[in-house]
């Protein structure tokens, strides 16, 4: 008799959830079975007959041994605080790669990442922890990506740049070759990134330059 699968749940209801749902949907042959989301406010769009549990019923009642969750919020902060709350109550975070994606050789990926379609991770790159690389984003050899950090949609990172933890890179960024980022750094879509900056900042332009973060 073949063990039972795992059940795997999906962290979010909204659009990054979604976007992790499209991963999960494409994966063939996983040793796990989507279940549904767990969520704190409304669901954003149509489960088609998932489950939906509210975050303090599912801690109560999933079990570590067999729940798996994986998060699908987008907020490099809240990401974290999430990942962390789970982890302490012993769920386990698979990582997710889309079948399209390019991942080349010598490429670690941190437990609980998601890698999107048409992503490429070239050659020796490191992701920690909870990363998101999202739609056709690029990181390029000898890079290294921080826990629960954020590479948007069609961003390119060049040939080994540094990026920090719980940082979020916009939607089409550039970050030059060997560029260091610190944690806590904040790209604007469309920047171009030509110099390290390893204080949190709001980096928007071209070249990118840090501006007052308006609360």
């Amino acid at each position: 008799m073949s063990a039972t699968p795992d059940s795997l749940w999906i962290v979010g209801g909204s659009g990054a959830a979604l976007q992790v749902w499209s991963v999960v949907r494409a994966l063939k042959g996983a040793n796990y079975v989507h279940r549904g989301f767990v969520i704190n406010e409304s669901l954003k769009f149509d489960c088609e007959g998932l489950d939906v549990i509210e975050e303090n019923d599912f801690l109560e009642n999933a079990d570590p041994s067999s729940d798996l969750i994986v998060i699908g919020i987008g907020n490099p902060l809240i990401r974290q605080c999430l990942a962390q709350k789970f982890a302490q109550s012993g769920f386990r975070s698979p990582s997710l790669v889309h079948p399209s994606a390019v991942v080349g050789s010598h490429v670690r990926i941190g437990c609980g990442c998601v890698v999107m379609s048409n992503a490429v991770l070239e050659t020796h790159i490191n992701l920690g922890d909870h990363v998101l690389i999202n739609l056709a984003a690029i990181v390029a050899h000898e890079g290294s990506i921080g826990s629960f950090t954020n590479i948007g949609p069609g961003s390119c990172l060049a040939g080994e740049v540094n990026v920090g933890s719980q940082c979020d890179i916009g939607a089409g960024a550039v970050v030059r070759p060997r560029v260091r980022l610190g944690d806590k750094i904040i790209v604007g879509a469309g920047a171009v990134v030509v110099g390290d900056f390893l204080e949190p900042s709001l980096l928007l332009g071209v070249p990118a330059r840090p501006v007052p973060r308006i609360l």
